[in-house]
């Protein structure tokens, strides 16, 4: 194979394998979903965003076909004691990253319309206070803290 193709062709590949997804200086990586038991009304959703921008910009709702609905929420520890908190938005500080992860921002995944498996791919509507919609896909998995 001639050597431009075969560039071509290995650049397509690594495109398609890429876990992000980025636009409008948005970019999304390592987005996943914990795994619940069977039953389980309430999931949490996790990955990073990052802001390639000169300013702030601020996720403010998500949804997604497969869930009833998806709060923006923040875990604090206070006195020793966990709390959810919703939250109204979620900054991601220009030529920033914020991350959605365990014991801090995540999105709580409410009314599964169905029991997920390992390495499904789900589908989240992420939308920021501009108006801009991106749609990823999370992977479901084992989470620990």
């Amino acid at each position: 194979m001639h050597f431009s193709k075969r560039f071509f062709l290995f650049s397509v590949l690594a495109l398609l394998a890429s876990p992000a997804f980025a636009a409008g200086g948005i970019a999304i990586d390592g987005a996943w979903i914990r795994q619940a038991p069977p039953g389980m009304m309430m999931l949490a959703g996790y990955m990073t965003i990052s802001n390639e921008g000169a300013s702030e910009r601020k996720l403010v709702a998500a949804s997604s076909p497969a869930f009833g609905h998806i709060e923006l929420h923040r875990s604090v520890i206070s006195n020793g004691v966990a709390t959810m908190i919703p939250q109204k938005n979620m900054p991601v500080p220009a030529h920033g990253k914020l991350r959605l992860a365990p014991g801090g921002y995540h999105l709580m995944l409410m009314k599964p319309k169905q029991a997920f498996k390992l390495g499904e791919m789900v589908p989240l509507t992420l939308r920021f206070a501009d108006g801009q919609t991106i749609t990823v896909k999370a992977v479901v998995k084992r989470g620990t803290m």
